[in-house]
């Protein structure tokens, strides 16, 4: 019977976690192409969800990267000119 209490116990204090880093990732597969410092500068910059910060380079064509969240960008995961894939990170942000 011990062991039934502490079991229930457990169960009604489950933890609650708030992450507030979060990735920017690439809308399709190309080649990586922060915007220019002018800008967009990466590193300690306030963003706001719907705001462009990269492109994707594909096929002769650019899609814009843009960021889904509000928040501190924090860092660039990706180089300049690398090759990406769908769904790859390419920012880390830290929302508030």
């Amino acid at each position: 019977m011990h062991e039934a209490l502490a079991v229930s116990e457990f169960e009604a204090a489950s933890e609650v976690t708030h992450i507030r880093e979060r990735v920017i990732v690439a809308p399709c597969t190309g080649r990586f192409r922060p915007l220019p410092a002018e800008v967009f500068t990466t590193e300690g910059e306030w963003v706001e969800a719907g705001q462009a910060v990269a492109e994707v380079a594909v096929a002769g064509n650019t899609v814009s990267v843009a960021s889904p969240f509000r928040g501190w960008m924090m860092g660039m995961l990706a180089l300049p000119g690398q090759p990406v894939h769908q769904g790859q990170a390419l920012f880390w942000v830290s929302s508030s």
